[in-house]
């Protein structure tokens, strides 16, 4: 790993060739700029070294995809009622009447 890498993996900086971090309420330089290259600090090589020997996180591990089940609904036949307008009208005539 190079302090490039460190940099982007922690979320630091570089600025005005150097590359820090901030942890807490300061910052920790990991890497100067020597040249035409970063070189990592006594801090950055530490941070370096703790970053690679860290186990990675695994994440959440994929479900096994399911089948989609057939469902098979079957529905009974409903009477047909016929019914015309006038009938209605009779019965409901009829009804008001006996009242």
């Amino acid at each position: 790993m190079n302090v490039y890498e460190l940099v982007e993996k922690v979320g630091g900086e570089i600025v005005r060739g150097k590359a820090r971090v901030r942890m807490g309420r300061d910052y920790v330089v990991i890497g100067t700029l020597n040249g035409d290259h970063m070189m990592f600090t006594p801090e950055g090589t530490e941070m370096a070294r703790e970053h690679e020997s860290a186990p990675k996180k695994g994440g959440r591990k994929a479900k096994a995809a399911l089948e989609p089940e057939e469902v098979v609904v079957e529905l009974e036949e409903a009477p047909v009622v016929k019914a015309t307008a006038d009938a209605e009208l009779a019965d409901l005539l009829a009804a008001v009447e006996d009242k």
